[in-house]
């Protein structure tokens, strides 16, 4: 859709936002170490199942820029795919997401702290500024977003708070 506030962003072309929809499939146990097994069985429910649990992540990654005059788009969408797909899909489907994140990520791994990661993952290949926004679906009824506006042009996610209230 175009930024219709902000058009000499692109040097008098329309800057536009492309999303790309995209998926992967993987496994995790919510789990934090930091707590016994009552309370993490309280904190996390059903997603604190030893044996662990799998979803079909839905991805929308949207990349922004100005409409090229060449070729009329803002990127090649099979060279956008391309890129997800080697960064990020070829490591992260089939897998487990407990292997995937670190310490340094969160302290287990939500859907937050996995879109988190992502986002680092992709706004590191992109070049800088271009991803604009990232959507995980874990469910159907539910998904996180990153935002651009929200992270700056720096990329740096903050770190989450030592606890998190109400989780």
């Amino acid at each position: 859709m175009p930024d219709r506030g902000r058009e000499g962003d692109g040097g008098g072309r329309p800057v536009v936002e492309v999303t790309y929809p995209l998926g992967f499939g993987a496994a995790h146990r919510m789990h934090n170490p930091r707590f016994g097994a009552e309370e993490n069985r309280r904190m996390y429910g059903k997603c604190n199942h030893p044996g662990g649990h799998g979803h079909t992540y839905r991805l929308e990654v949207t990349i922004r820029g100005p409409v090229d005059l060449a070729t009329g788009r803002v990127a090649d969408g099979d060279l956008v795919e391309g890129l997800v797909r080697r960064t990020l899909l070829d490591r992260f489907d089939h897998r487990s997401l407990d292997d995937l994140i670190t310490q340094a990520d969160g302290p287990t791994s939500t859907t937050e702290v996995v879109t988190g990661l992502l986002w680092r993952i992709l706004d590191a290949a992109f070049p800088p500024g271009r991803l604009w926004r990232l959507r995980v679906e874990e469910t159907a009824n539910n998904f996180f977003e990153m935002n651009r506006q929200d992270v700056g042009d720096a990329g740096a996610v903050p770190p989450a708070p030592a606890t998190a209230p109400g989780r």
